[in-house]
């Protein structure tokens, strides 16, 4: 079994941890974040800002609903952020996306756990940041 062989088995072993990660993720109980809240400020405007000087880029926008992402999945988990609006309800849901090739799962931010907890850890920095501009309580 030569050094081919030690590498194919190394990115086997490495994509069955993977999706064993994005299953255990997709079965999890703490999924994604939610935060409900009420405002008069233009939270889109705030959020578009916020987005832009954070490297979140609008995957879609639907009417009141936006989806926002930060990486690609490459290298790092994507980082989500999911604002929707009813009147002057907002709600903002945010994750983190494991992309076992075969199987994705979602991760909230708060929490703990050893789960993408690199990706976690600066998409709630960046996300507190936003919560304390819109005056919510920080993710924990």
């Amino acid at each position: 079994m030569g050094i081919v062989g030690l590498a194919l088995f190394g990115a086997l072993c490495g994509l069955a941890f993977l999706n064993v990660m994005a299953l255990m993720a997709k079965n999890g109980s703490n999924q994604r974040d939610h935060v409900e809240f009420d405002s008069q400020q233009d939270v889109y405007a705030i959020v578009d800002a916020w987005a832009a000087s954070n490297g979140y880029a609008l995957k879609h926008n639907q009417g009141d609903k936006r989806t926002y992402q930060k990486g690609s999945g490459f290298l790092t988990a994507p980082m989500f952020l999911e604002l929707d609006r009813s009147g002057t309800k907002y709600s903002i849901t945010s994750y983190v996306r494991i992309n076992g090739f075969i199987i994705q799962g979602d991760v909230a931010l708060g929490g703990g756990g050893f789960m993408v907890k690199v990706p976690r850890s600066l998409a709630k920095k960046a996300q507190n940041q936003l919560f304390e501009q819109l005056q919510l309580a920080p993710l924990a």
